[in-house]
């Protein structure tokens, strides 16, 4: 279960926390927890990502979950699950960039936020120092 460029690591247990994962590093010696279910796409990555994000899909997949507190789907289970793809490859190719680089805008604005933040509490400390 190495983990390849592309692969979408999906969360089996608490699916609902969508805390899933495109590994796109340049490493080729990562394994993940079993508390993932390792998706290698046929098409795009990142349109792979934003299928599995979906409330939908999350939904479905706790219809098919066992147990409560820890809601938990297996591997075998989850690849039953149909996913809708476009007929056209680059059709996907642009709906999976279009959130790639919507990803990145929230990410770089999630770090202006965070230094922000850093420069209001400074001043903060400076006015009652």
């Amino acid at each position: 279960r190495l983990a390849k460029i592309g692969d979408v690591f999906y969360q089996t247990v608490r699916p609902y926390q969508k805390n899933n994962y495109l590994y796109d590093l340049s490493y080729d010696n990562y394994v993940f927890s079993t508390g993932y279910a390792q998706l290698r796409p046929y098409g795009n990555s990142y349109f792979l990502l934003s299928r599995v994000q979906d409330d939908r899909f999350v939904n479905n997949v706790l219809d098919r979950s066992t147990g409560t507190s820890y809601p938990a789907i297996n591997s075998t289970d989850l690849a039953q699950i149909e996913l809708t793809i476009p007929k056209e490859n680059e059709e996907e190719h642009k709906i999976g960039s279009f959130f790639k680089s919507l990803d990145n805008t929230i990410t770089l604005h999630q770090r202006e936020l965070e230094l922000l933040k850093q420069t209001k509490k400074a001043f903060l400390q400076k006015m009652f120092v």
